[in-house]
């Protein structure tokens, strides 16, 4: 956080592209799991979206690819779970001044997922120890743990440009002593003393 601090903004083509399809995705996940949306208020804020000149159709298979996903997992269940999109997250009890987004939050039973849609196409990205995915399911886990009994945790990475979903599970005791693992490091991080990835 600090190291960024000395950098200029700034974001590329690619980023805004990606930045494009995370909304397109946002929207089917909303219209799908959160808000009511007939057809005529969905087609009119996704017709604003594919005006943007980075807009390209093969956004809305992509996109459709991540939506499959999230649904099956949904409809694997005996009765509705919980479902949260782009939901902010603070793990800030173990990275000083530490917050992100959660694509999407899954919770039923005693299982919580964390899904994360990434549009790159050059390098995989596993969700098998993934310090940013864990990151996120510990502000996930504090945000929602005393509302829910969250033993188990799954990871999810969907990068549809690049192949299959990577996947990744664990007991949420072990994702909170990692946790717990990375707090001095981040800290000494954050006071200068040191850099953490």
């Amino acid at each position: 956080a600090r190291l960024e601090e000395t950098l200029p903004e700034g974001t590329s083509e690619y980023a805004e592209e990606g930045r494009l399809a995370h909304e397109i995705a946002e929207l089917k996940l909303r219209k799908q799991f959160i808000e009511p949306m007939g057809m005529r208020t969905f087609n009119s804020r996704l017709k604003k979206l594919q005006a943007n000149p980075l807009y390209k159709d093969e956004m809305l298979h992509h996109t459709d690819t991540y939506l499959e996903y999230v649904s099956s997992i949904t409809h694997s269940f005996t009765s509705p779970p919980y479902v949260a999109v782009e939901k902010q997250l603070d793990f800030s009890e173990y990275v000083p001044e530490g917050f992100g987004t959660g694509d999407c939050i899954i919770i039923h039973g005693d299982t919580l997922h964390v899904i994360d849609f990434k549009y790159g196409k050059g390098v995989p990205v596993s969700a098998e120890m993934n310090p940013q995915m864990q990151l996120y399911a510990l502000g996930a886990y504090a945000a929602y743990s005393f509302l829910y009994p969250i033993a188990n945790v799954k990871l999810a990475i969907v990068q549809p440009r690049v192949g299959e979903p990577s996947e990744w599970e664990l007991p949420a005791s072990d994702l909170l002593a990692w946790g717990e693992s990375v707090k001095p490091v981040a800290r000494k991080a954050f006071a200068g003393e040191g850099y953490y990835v």
